[in-house]
């Protein structure tokens, strides 16, 4: 049975010696990680895995040299290696080295603290399966990012089709309602007003032009 990888669990790395190709994928497994399951009969125990794609390394580590490993640092035997790795991981403090006889330097930093490890070839027979369910496990977690990166763009409403509350608005507000202060009103004339004085009544009724005063 196998689990998917955890984010912060998995990390690119250049090779530090600049030989060949520009960068690794570094990952962990074990009981304090993800990773595979133990084989039937074996008992599983964390290690880091490095690979180009091509060939795997890993730091190959049963209980009793983690303990071994976490006592030569002086580290407690309870102290937590996948978190380390995920503090690394995410501040981009995972160093390696590829050595002349095949076997990789990687090196680990949370703030003062550094850690060591030396990682030897995983022979082709042994890594073939590994890498296979690395690459199926990197899949299945490309194609979920991606259906709940859909999924949230189909919930966000496109400014251009978001409703007006109230119905649609046809004329520009008063500037002067913003402020609370009333718009501008238009009196109506009413008959026997006088034009020049509007709201005072004509005192004299206008009348026609008479022609036969002329």
């Amino acid at each position: 049975m196998q689990r998917p990888v955890a984010p912060g669990s998995l990390c690119i790395v250049p090779a530090g010696s600049g030989q060949g190709p520009p960068c690794y994928v570094c990952y962990c497994e074990g009981p304090e990680g993800p990773g595979l399951d133990p084989e039937p009969g074996q008992t599983c125990a964390f290690n880091i895995y490095v690979t180009d794609a091509l060939e795997l390394w890993n730091t190959s580590f049963t209980p009793e040299t983690l303990e071994k490993h976490k006592a030569q640092h002086g580290l407690d035997g309870a102290e937590d290696y996948s978190a380390w790795f995920r503090v690394a991981c995410d501040q981009h403090a995972v160093s390696l080295t590829l050595k002349d006889d095949s076997s990789v330097h990687l090196t680990i930093s949370r703030e003062a603290e550094t850690l060591t490890f030396n990682l030897s070839k995983v022979p082709s027979p042994d890594a073939a399966p590994r890498l296979q369910a690395l690459m199926l496990r990197l899949a299945e977690q490309v194609c979920r990012l991606e259906r709940q990166l859909a999924a949230l763009k189909d919930e966000t409403p496109s400014p251009r089709k978001k409703p007006q509350s109230g119905g649609q608005q046809l004329f520009l507000p008063d500037p002067d309602s913003g402020r609370g202060a009333p718009g501008p009103l238009i009196r109506k004339w009413m008959p026997g007003e006088s034009i020049i004085n509007p709201g005072f009544k004509s005192k004299k009724p206008a009348s026609g032009v008479n022609f036969d005063d002329t």
